[in-house]
């Protein structure tokens, strides 16, 4: 048979003209009205962890009596109040919260856990993550708190629970007593200022036994706490609670076990399209793959803690890196028999996506899919940014926030652009080689059946873009997950995506494919790390766009270097 082999070949002028449109409208949609300084690094400061953790360490010391030596660890955790964020975001109200509020009850914060030693009491401090004030705690533990007193007038237990506040720098004067006898003994006060929209920030007292407001002497903390949250319209919470369950939901049944039956269909035609192609194809990337997103699960720690605070659970920092090094060995695996079962379907349908290492122009085609990977790149950013304009204005879409996910939440943020490696790799050998080969062999085969001979040109040419579609959906079932809401509006833009990613791999081959879908992951990437107000991380953002060439580069380099050592034995 022989192969029609697609090769990474140079973009005319109408290819560039519309990468640069679409940079433009990313630039315009998306980076301007964030930043609104791209091109300044006047940010504000952000504490790393070590500086949290090193500010938490003075408040125990100053505040709570707790020498270091009686620290056995300490955990720092950015979180975030997703709930609220979504709410500001929606109503465009960020700004005027954030005046009032981000001193006293900011909506992002770290959570520093001081365990002690000899004792099962711990303590959790909150900060802001600008100075590091402390804005909240609480005991952790063994807690005692003080129960309602009923021979006390309630107003009373107000005032003496104010009171106790005010020793870790509440302000009397921007809280009300809410008027209710909470049963554990707590105290609840509302906000006394204004409303921001309907959002309303509370603050909750738990006053410990022992504590005497006449006293001088240290108050106790254990088994007392300062926390605080923000009241949101009931419709809106029942609203993200509904969205979440729905994007659970999909995600099990429309992502989950679709992928599992993909696994077994991916094994299937890697032995039986395996004489098209090799058994080696793909175990190098699933390798990178595997090794790149284990070296992230460590560097993420914090992010899977936060996951499981937010849900309530209290799973071990262990547990949370064991299940996630399960699940990305299974990615790794089904990336590996996509890459083998989707390079021999092509090319038993006659088509060569995928060029070989022992090819003499491998490193060439290796660099001119970096080219094109980085213009395509624009072209997708400005696509994403349009679709997403259109579904904010016609659907009333919008973003929250999730820690699992965050910068703040990793030990080592430079390596956030590897990830977009991962995601380049696995999306793109499992939803567009494998996925759009595979559908495409059924609906030709099909109408082949159907038709007793093979179609037309043009009727293979539909059948192929409506190969496009199932995988296109799996992938975006696949993110639904993701803090932005309603959650369908992921699953639109991302069904329209894939038709460019398809479209894409179709004309230019899969390396291409790859290097524009991590070139856009890395773009994005970049750009949050230089304005998440980190230390040095402009440097990493700079570095993180240029990365897919920095690679590309290195590869075309071995290629030469091997094929040239190669020679000389030959010779």
């Amino acid at each position: 048979m022989i192969l029609n082999r697609i090769v990474p070949s140079q973009l005319d002028k109408r290819w560039l003209w519309t990468a640069t449109i679409g940079f433009l409208l990313f630039l315009l949609i998306q980076v301007f009205p964030v930043t609104g300084q791209l091109f300044s690094t006047d940010t504000n400061h952000v504490l790393t962890r070590t500086e949290a953790n090193v500010k938490a360490l003075e408040w125990a010391s100053d505040r709570f009596g707790l020498a270091r030596e009686n620290v056995e660890k300490t955990t720092v955790t950015h979180l975030s109040d997703s709930d609220t964020v979504g709410y500001l975001t929606k109503y465009e109200l960020v700004d005027a919260f954030d005046k009032q509020w981000s001193a006293t009850a900011p909506r992002d914060v770290y959570a520093v856990e001081i365990r002690l030693r000899d004792t099962l009491e711990g303590l959790v401090l909150y900060l802001d993550m600008d100075k590091g004030k402390l804005v909240a705690w609480q005991t952790k533990g063994n807690q005692s708190s003080e129960q309602v007193n009923s021979d006390l007038p309630a107003d009373n237990l107000a005032d003496r629970a104010m009171n106790y506040a005010m020793h870790w720098g509440v302000q009397a004067d921007q809280w009300k007593w809410d008027g209710q006898e909470n049963a554990d003994g707590s105290v609840r006060f509302v906000s006394a200022l204004p409303e921001i929209g309907q959002a309303n920030p509370w603050l909750k007292v738990a006053v410990p036994n022992g504590y005497s407001a006449i006293s001088s002497a240290f108050p106790p903390w254990q088994g007392g706490s300062v926390t605080y949250g923000v009241d949101l319209p009931a419709s809106f919470t029942g609203y993200m609670d509904k969205q979440e369950h729905w994007a659970m939901q999909l995600s099990i049944f429309g992502f989950i076990l679709p992928s599992l039956l993909m696994f077994v269909i991916a094994i299937v035609y890697t032995g039986t399209h395996g004489e098209h192609t090799s058994y080696r194809r793909g175990i190098f990337l699933s390798v990178i793959f595997f090794a790149l997103y284990a070296g992230l699960t460590f560097n993420m720690i914090p992010g899977l803690r936060a996951g499981t605070w937010k849900m309530g659970a209290s799973l071990s920092d262990n547990v949370s890196v064991i299940a996630s090094l399960i699940t990305y060995a299974a990615m790794a695996l089904l990336t590996y028999f996509s890459a083998v079962g989707g390079d021999g379907l092509w090319r038993s349908m006659g088509r060569s996506l995928w060029p070989r290492w022992k090819e003499a122009g491998y490193g060439n085609d290796v660099l001119n899919s970096m080219r094109i990977g980085y213009f395509l790149a624009f072209i997708l950013l400005g696509a994403q940014s349009f679709i997403l304009l259109v579904l904010e204005k016609s659907l009333g879409s919008f973003s929250s926030s999730d820690a699992s996910q965050s910068m703040y939440n990793m030990s080592i943020p430079w390596l956030l652009p590897l990830l977009a490696w991962c995601a380049g790799i696995s999306e793109e050998l499992q939803s567009r080689l494998f996925g759009i080969g595979l559908f495409r062999s059924w609906f030709v085969g099909t109408a082949r059946k159907l038709l007793g001979r093979e179609p037309s040109h043009r009727t293979a040419s539909i059948l192929t873009i409506a190969a496009i579609v199932p995988p296109g959906l799996l992938w975006a079932l696949g993110h639904v997950g993701y803090a932005i809401y309603p959650f369908y509006t992921r699953i639109i833009e991302l069904v329209l995506m894939s038709f460019l990613f398809g479209w894409f791999m179709l004309r230019f081959g899969i390396m291409a494919a790859i290097f524009a879908h991590v070139t856009l992951d890395a773009i994005l990437m970049g750009l949050q790390m230089m304005f998440d107000g980190l230390p040095y991380d402009f440097i990493g953002g700079v570095f993180s766009i240029a990365m897919p060439a920095i690679v590309a580069i290195a590869i075309w380099w071995l290629h030469r270097t091997f094929r040239r050592e190669a020679k000389t034995v030959e010779s």
